[in-house]
């Protein structure tokens, strides 16, 4: 994750202004779902039947993100900063998909599922640097606060006896993910005031999504979403709560918590831009 570090020089206390960017991969990776395939032949002389089965595993944390930081040096060892990162995660595709080939009609029965993160980081840390000259090597520990939001893209068509087609929207949002994160990188000072970056960070979390809401909802070419009940299109994730509860189509749908992976070992790179400086 992109930081604020100490710059290799002969001066104590600084601020100092960074910007970057980078990729993360997964890490600590989950099961998110399945990509089942089931293919039906029959000509009239031959029938056959094929099956396929891919396990989709992953992290939501995985994936591209932005970010700034700006932080305060102490001396030339230690330095506190804060980094404000946004994510664009990776999207993984879950699928379950029949279809039929025979001499008079050949059809398709899917529905194909695409998800994804998005969400603001808060990253204060800490920062140890052992190493001075133009590259400066450091290492960064510190907490990652963040309230992310997953979106669920599902599609479903149906062209076996007649055409259907829907097209649903879930975002998942409103809960507080903590976690830590720690990195080790090198600075490269390239003028007294510019330093380019690279580095190598992990972060362990895991996400707790409070509601849910439906925000689309086609179904062949109409939308239908205001005339779908609360109950339907909207729900509230709880730790505990009673699953003989009565609803209320009026109310939203009630249901246990689920966890979301946000875990990532990511590499990114960025430029520092020294704003100020004291002189031992």
């Amino acid at each position: 994750m992109p930081m604020i570090i100490l710059s290799a020089s002969v001066f104590a206390q600084g601020i100092y202004l960074r910007a970057g960017g980078g990729y993360g991969l997964p890490a600590a990776s989950t099961k998110l779902g399945e990509q089942y395939l089931h293919a039906e032949v029959n000509d009239g002389v031959n029938y056959s039947n094929t099956y396929s089965n891919k396990i989709v595993s992953g992290s939501y944390g995985s994936g591209a993100d932005f970010s700034i930081s700006a932080g305060y040096e102490f001396n030339r060892n230690f330095l506190f900063d804060l980094n404000v990162q946004y994510l664009v995660g990776k999207k993984y595709e879950t699928s379950d998909i029949y279809s039929y080939t025979g001499n008079s009609y050949s059809g398709t029965d899917s529905q194909i599922s695409s998800t994804s993160s998005r969400g603001l980081y808060f990253n204060p840390a800490l920062v140890f640097s052992v190493g001075f000259g133009k590259g400066a090597p450091y290492g960064r520990l510190g907490a990652i606060i963040a309230s992310p939001k997953i979106i669920s893209d599902e599609s479903s068509y149906y062209d076996l006896d007649g055409t259907y087609t829907s097209d649903i929207r879930w975002e998942y949002s409103n809960g507080l993910a903590l976690g830590y994160q720690i990195g080790v990188g090198f600075n490269w000072k390239l003028t007294e005031k510019i330093d380019f970056y690279t580095e190598a960070g992990f972060i362990s979390m895991t996400y707790y999504a409070k509601d849910g809401e439906m925000t689309k909802n086609i179904q062949d070419g109409i939308d239908v979403l205001d005339q779908l009940s609360v109950v339907q299109k909207q729900i509230v994730f709880k730790k505990t709560y009673d699953p003989n509860i009565t609803y209320d189509p009026s109310q939203p749908l009630i249901t246990g918590r689920q966890a979301s992976p946000m875990s990532s070992v990511s590499l990114q790179v960025g430029i520092r831009f020294l704003l100020w400086r004291k002189a031992e």
